[in-house]
C-alpha cells in the first residue's frame, strides 16, 4: 500500500524534564502533593531523613538502582524508524475502513430483500453489479414455544389498552367538540358586533403594534397631533365573546363639556352632554361615546389655548373651569367633567336653550376647523408656498363672544332708539323706527368641483362674517337717518355704529355724522341727541316763520335754541337728555334778557314711560310760549 500524501506522523516521545524542582513554588507544590503536606513535616522526620541519606546503606541502594537503570538502558533495543511506524498506523486505519465498508455492504444486501429502495442508498455499486439486489436473506430457525394462556392474557391486555385508548380518544373528542362549540358561539357573537359597528359606518383596521388585533377608528384625521393617535381603540374579545374596547389612551373615563350660564349669581341655564343609557351595552353606543369623549377633550384643549388670547374680553381659566364674563351681572362657565360627575339635566332653567346653542356652536366650529385643515391639505397650492403652517389657534370662543356682543348691542341700541322714539311720540311727533337684521339662509347645494367647500361649510363661514343690523329712525316727516351696527371678530371683537343719512336729508347741513363711526353707544347717543334737537328746532322755526307774526325768530349758534332777534320775547330751547337712563325730550323757556339765569327758566319734558311727562304736545307748549298760533 503506497503511503498517502500528507504531513509525516511523528512518533518521537515527549522529552522528560529534570526531576529536581526548578523553583521554590514547584518545590512547595510537590510537598503539598505528598500525603500530609507541610503539616506532617517535622524536625525529627527531617533529621531521620538526613541521617538515612548520609548512611552507607542508602548510598549502596542508590548505586544499585542507578546501575540497574544503566543496565536496562544498555539492554533496551534501538528505537523504530518513524516512517515504518507511520506506515503501520496508516495500514491499521485502512483495514478498519475496509471492515466497516464490508459490514455496511452486508447489512445493505440483507435489507435489500425487505426494503430495496432504502437499502440501495447504502449498497455499493460493485456489490450490486456482482450479486444483485435481494440475493441475501435471513430467517429464524427455531420458533418460540406457544402458551395459549399467556397468549390469551396478552390479547386481553391488548384489548384493555385499546378500549382505554378509545375511551380517552372519545373523551378528548367530546372535550374538543364542546370547546369548538363554545369557540363558535363566542366568535359568532364577536363578529356580529364587529359587523354591526361596520354597518353603522365606523372604520375598521388593524392595530399598528398588534397586527393580529382588530381596531375601530373613531377619531378625526385632522385633529391636533395630541389627539390624532388616540382615535383608535383595539376591539378585544372577552371570555363570553363580547367586545371590550381598549380605551386606555383616553384615560379610561368618558368625559363631556358642561356649559353653565349664571346671572346675578344664580344659575339660569345649563347644558348637559349626551350619555348612553346604562341599559344600552351595544358596541355602537360605546364607540359613539368614545368619539364624543375624544372630541370633547380636543375641544377643551383648543379652548384653553384660545383663552390665552382673550384675556381682554374677561376670559379666565380658573383651575379646571373656563369663565367668560358677558355683562356685569352674567357670565358663562365651561368645564370638562366625567360623565358620571355631570349634574342631571334641569328643564326648569329658563336659559337652557342658550347654553345648548353655545355648546353646539363650539362643536360646529371645531368641525369646521377640521374641514378647513383638510381643504388646505388637499387643495393644490403654488410650489413656493409651504404647507407646513404649524398648529394654529382655532377661533372657537371668539365668534360666540362676538355673537353675544352683537345681541347685546342690538338690544341696547333698540332700547335706546325705542325710548327716544317713544318720547318723540309722547311729544306729538310722527316718529318711528324699524329694526332690520340679516337672516342666514340655507345654502343651496350646487355642483361644486373638487377641493371646494360644501354647503354646510359655506354656511358656517358666512356665520363667521361681521354681524350687521340696521335701525331706520324717522324723526319728522322729512327727516330720518339710519344706524348701521357691525360687530367685527378681528383684529379685535367690538361693535361699531355708523349713521347713514339720505342724500337730501337736512341733517347733512345741520348735524353731519362722524364718517369713521362710533365705537360706543354713548357717543352715538350724544350725536343723536344733538341731531334730534337741531331737527326739532329747525322744524319749529320754519313753522314760526310761516305764521302771521311780526316777531323775527332765529336760531342761536348751537342750533337748538329759538330766540327773538329783538329780544322782547322769551326764547325756546329744545334738547334731548338722559333722565334716569331714559331719553327725554326737554323744552325749556328762557325769559327775555335773562337767558343766563336758571331761576327764570321753565322746562317741560316728554318721556316714553314717565310719570312726570307733559300731557300736552310739544307743539302746543311751544305755541303758548311763543305767543303765536302756527298753521
Amino acid at each position: 500500500m503506497a503511503p498517502t500524501a500528507g504531513p509525516p506522523l511523528s512518533l518521537r516521545p515527549f522529552p522528560v524534564a529534570d526531576r529536581q524542582p526548578r523553583n521554590l513554588a514547584e518545590f512547595i507544590a510537590r510537598v503539598n502533593a505528598r500525603p500530609g503536606g507541610f503539616r506532617s513535616l517535622t524536625e525529627d522526620k527531617l533529621r531521620e531523613q538526613i541521617k538515612a541519606e548520609e548512611s552507607p546503606d542508602h548510598d549502596a541502594e542508590q548505586e544499585d538502582v542507578d546501575m540497574s537503570d544503566i543496565a536496562d538502558d544498555e539492554d533496551a533495543p534501538a528505537s523504530k524508524d518513524p516512517n515504518i511506524a507511520r506506515m503501520e498506523v496508516l495500514k491499521n486505519v485502512e483495514m478498519a475502513s475496509n471492515t466497516a465498508m464490508l459490514t455496511l455492504d452486508t447489512l445493505s444486501l440483507l435489507l435489500s430483500k425487505q426494503n430495496p429502495t432504502q437499502a440501495s442508498v447504502t449498497l455499493s455499486q460493485q456489490l450490486r453489479d456482482m450479486v444483485g439486489i435481494g440475493t441475501l436473506g435471513a430467517d429464524r430457525l427455531d420458533e418460540p414455544s406457544v402458551d395459549e394462556a399467556k397468549e390469551k392474557a396478552q390479547e386481553e391486555v391488548a384489548i384493555g389498552w385499546t378500549l382505554m385508548e378509545i375511551n380517552k380518544t372519545r373523551n378528548a373528542a367530546e372535550a374538543a367538540s364542546s370547546f369548538l362549540e363554545r369557540e363558535v358561539d363566542t366568535e359568532s357573537r364577536y363578529w356580529e358586533e364587529v359587523m354591526a359597528v361596520k354597518k353603522a359606518g365606523w372604520s375598521m383596521c388593524r392595530v399598528p403594534q398588534e397586527r393580529h388585533t382588530l381596531g375601530v377608528r373613531f377619531g378625526f384625521s385632522e385633529a391636533a397631533p395630541e389627539f390624532k393617535s388616540n382615535g383608535l381603540a383595539p376591539m378585544r374579545r372577552s371570555d363570553d365573546g363580547s367586545i371590550e374596547l381598549d380605551l386606555g389612551r383616553l384615560g379610561g373615563v368618558s368625559e363631556g363639556l358642561v356649559v353653565t350660564y349664571e346671572k346675578d349669581g344664580k344659575l339660569v341655564g345649563r347644558s348637559v352632554p349626551w350619555r348612553r343609557s346604562p341599559d344600552d351595552p351595544s358596541l355602537e353606543s360605546r364607540v359613539l361615546e368614545a368619539r364624543n369623549t375624544i372630541f370633547s377633550q380636543e375641544l377643551w384643549h383648543e379652548l384653553t389655548r384660545e383663552a390665552r388670547t382673550l384675556a381682554a374680553y374677561d376670559v379666565r381659566l380658573q383651575g379646571s373651569r373656563l369663565t367668560c364674563k358677558i355683562e356685569e351681572s352674567s357670565k358663562i362657565s365651561i368645564e370638562l367633567l366625567p360623565l358620571e360627575a355631570c349634574p342631571p339635566p334641569d328643564d326648569a332653567l329658563p336659559e337652557n336653550g342658550t347654553t345648548e346653542m353655545m355648546l353646539l356652536s363650539l362643536h360646529l366650529l371645531l368641525s369646521y376647523a377640521h374641514r378647513y385643515n383638510e381643504l388646505l391639505r388637499t387643495r393644490p397650492i403654488p410650489p413656493h408656498v409651504s404647507r407646513a403652517r404649524g398648529q394654529q389657534t382655532y377661533t372657537l370662543l371668539r365668534p360666540i363672544i362676538a355673537r353675544m356682543k352683537s345681541i347685546l348691542s342690538i338690544r341696547a341700541c333698540t332700547e335706546y332708539v325705542g325710548g327716544l322714539v317713544g318720547a318723540l311720540q309722547k311729544a306729538g311727533l310722527p316718529s318711528s323706527f324699524t329694526l332690520r337684521t340679516p337672516q342666514l339662509s340655507a345654502v343651496e347645494p350646487g355642483a361644486s368641483g373638487p377641493n371646494q367647500q360644501s354647503g354646510a361649510q359655506t354656511l358656517v363661514r358666512n356665520m363667521l362674517q361681521p354681524l350687521e343690523f340696521t335701525v331706520e329712525v324717522v324723526i319728522l316727516g322729512g327727516t330720518s337717518f339710519t344706524i348701521r351696527g357691525r360687530t367685527f371678530l378681528f383684529p379685535f371683537t367690538a361693535t361699531y355704529y355708523h349713521v347713514l343719512l339720505p342724500p337730501s336729508s337736512p341733517l347733512q347741513a345741520m348735524a353731519a355724522p362722524f364718517a369713521d363711526g362710533y365705537s360706543e353707544l354713548r357717543t352715538l347717543s350724544e350725536y343723536i341727541h344733538t341731531a334730534v334737537a337741531r331737527a326739532l328746532a329747525t322744524d319749529y322755526l320754519a313753522k314760526l316763520a310761516a305764521s302771521s307774526t311780526d316777531v323775527e325768530w332765529a336760531l342761536d349758534i348751537v342750533g337748538t335754541t329759538i330766540q327773538d332777534v329783538v329780544g322782547n320775547h322769551s326764547g325756546l330751547h329744545l334738547g334731548v337728555r338722559d333722565v334716569d337712563a331714559r331719553p327725554t325730550v326737554v323744552l325749556t323757556s328762557v325769559a327775555a334778557g335773562e337767558r343766563s339765569s336758571n331761576a327764570s327758566q321753565k322746562a317741560w319734558t316728554w318721556a316714553k314711560d314717565g310719570s312726570g311727562s307733559e300731557s300736552r304736545t310739544l307743539q302746543d307748549v311751544a305755541d303758548e310760549l311763543s305767543g303765536t298760533v302756527t298753521a
